[in-house]
């Protein structure tokens, strides 16, 4: 009886041992974890960036998430358009009110301003935030370990909060790009830093890139390998509005958009004679976009592309999305194809700035049904209009050459070799692949189009719904396609392509 009793006291005081060193390592040894709540992602990559304490760990909590509050340390909210319900809003109150450190910035509906820190901690927490950086952001991760959850190892003393850089440029330091953007007041200082490191070219194009909704590092670099002067601006406004971008001389600005950049830009560059980029952040990740039928929808699509082009914006071009970190958080990056085809397209824009317009090559699409349907397009006459175009080209050194000498001859000629078909007129079909000399796509010049343009899942996707090439529209008997066009020169005249077979206009 004494030995069995004495099992038992062992037995507890070994649970009692074991519930003390959990109790010591949960209170003031074990990681801090730390949630936000409704941040965006390249925000909150930047902050997770700038952790560097194996005892911090960060997590995204979203608002379906909410009832897992209380399991972590700290939790950050940013309110502005936060939607919870009232339910979820009544589950965050009570895990504050329990003791769970909560801090709310930017809150629109006064309702979500829920905050259980006293005044000091949280007034120091929100300049941490407001001047952003990742000094910033790692002392404020290091001071929520050491003064919020109290813990006593793997400790970094938190620095004093830096002032918002008001630098007008920046750039990543090449010789240390795990470090903190360089940070430039004046175009002439931005200058002498991209001479210090080899990355001023003196006859090269100047690209401004702006705006907020993409990781630029590696567009940035991409640019400058390609042969760009690159001038990445944090307020661009500012930059235009105080001429600072008068001793740029800009060849493109590059607005990495949501929304309007406004009229004091418009008439900027509607004066200088710029083109406006606007490449898109699909704000949620890639494998979830590409198989989504819809891809882009709703408010999220006008912010994204409508309002950018109403500043004229052109190359509404999904550049940046989201994918996991080694943490399982959402981090912003660059689509490393896209990147190419993108700054590819700049390029090209650029190119034709300095191009004499007898070199450029040119295709004009028009549409017309099949058959005899006229060509077509909304209270226009687009015979006559495509004519005049033509000898406006021809007069501004464009190369038009067998320009018709009418309109109504321009318009016969179309009829003859920019025709479209319908499945059904296979007798006019097979007379205008003999006679309406249509340009003949070999296998291999279309599979090389191909190989530069879809990844091969994508690839399969087509062959899936149409069929392998050339298919059986508008096919050769020695397995070309047939595309119909009107060749004048450098200018080249072509139908929008009937969807399908043709047998389905709509």
């Amino acid at each position: 009886m004494n030995r069995k009793k004495k099992h038992i006291l062992t037995g507890l005081a070994v649970c009692v041992l074991l519930c003390m060193l959990w109790g010591t390592w949960s209170n003031w040894l074990s990681p801090t974890r730390i949630a936000f709540v409704n941040y965006q992602v390249i925000n909150l990559g930047e902050i997770a960036k700038a952790n560097d304490n194996a005892f911090i760990k960060i997590k995204e909590l979203s608002t379906d998430e909410l009832e897992k509050a209380d399991h972590y340390d700290m939790v950050f909210i940013n309110a502005m358009g936060l939607r919870i319900t009232e339910e979820q809003r009544a589950r965050l109150q009570k895990a504050a009110d329990s003791g769970l450190p909560v801090l709310t910035t930017a809150a629109t509906n006064p309702a979500n301003q829920i905050t259980s820190l006293d005044s000091v901690q949280a007034d120091t927490l929100k300049r941490y935030l407001g001047n952003g950086g990742r000094r910033n952001y790692r002392s404020m991760l290091n001071y929520v370990r050491k003064e919020i959850d109290g813990k006593l190892i793997s400790l970094v003393e938190p620095e004093a909060v830096t002032k918002r850089a008001d630098e007008m440029l920046y750039h990543r330091n090449p010789a240390k790009p795990e470090e903190e953007d360089a940070g430039f007041n004046t175009v002439a200082e931005y200058d002498a830093f991209l001479r210090r490191h080899k990355l001023y070219r003196e006859s090269a194009p100047c690209i401004v890139v702006t705006g907020q909704m993409g990781d630029p590092a590696d567009l940035i670099a991409k640019l400058e390998e390609t042969g760009n002067r690159v001038y990445p601006v944090r307020d661009i406004r500012s930059f235009i509005m105080k001429h600072h971008i008068d001793s740029v001389r800009p060849s493109a600005i590059i607005n990495m958009a949501h929304g309007r950049m406004g009229d004091y830009a418009v008439e900027y560059l509607t004066r200088q004679n710029i083109p406006l980029f606007s490449p898109l952040n699909i704000n949620r990740p890639v494998d979830e976009w590409e198989a989504d039928k819809m891809g882009m929808n709703g408010g999220f699509l006008s912010q994204s592309v409508v309002t950018p082009e109403i500043d004229g914006a052109i190359r509404p071009f999904v550049l940046f999305g989201h994918r996991l970190n080694e943490e399982g958080m959402q981090e912003a990056y660059t689509i490393p194809e896209r990147l190419e085809t993108f700054v590819q397209t700049v390029n090209n824009y650029l190119a034709l700035q300095r191009k004499p317009n007898s070199e450029k090559r040119i295709a004009i699409y028009y549409y017309k049904g099949p058959g005899q349907n006229a060509l077509t397009a909304g209270g226009m006459e687009v015979g006559p209009s495509l004519y005049n175009l033509l000898l406006r080209m021809k007069r501004e050194g464009y190369r038009v050459e067998n320009l018709p000498a009418s309109s109504k001859e321009l318009e016969r000629r179309i009829q003859e070799q920019g025709a479209v078909f319908g499945a059904y007129a296979e007798g006019a079909f097979t007379d205008f692949m003999k006679n309406g000399h249509p340009e003949l796509v070999s296998r291999e010049q279309y599979e090389e189009w191909v190989k530069k343009t879809l990844r091969p899942e994508r690839y399969a996707e087509v062959v899936a719904a149409n069929g392998d090439f050339p298919g059986e529209y508008m096919a050769t008997e020695d397995g070309r396609i047939g595309v119909a066009r009107l060749q004048l020169g450098n200018v080249v005249l072509l139908p929008q392509n009937a969807a399908g077979k043709g047998d389905n206009a709509f």
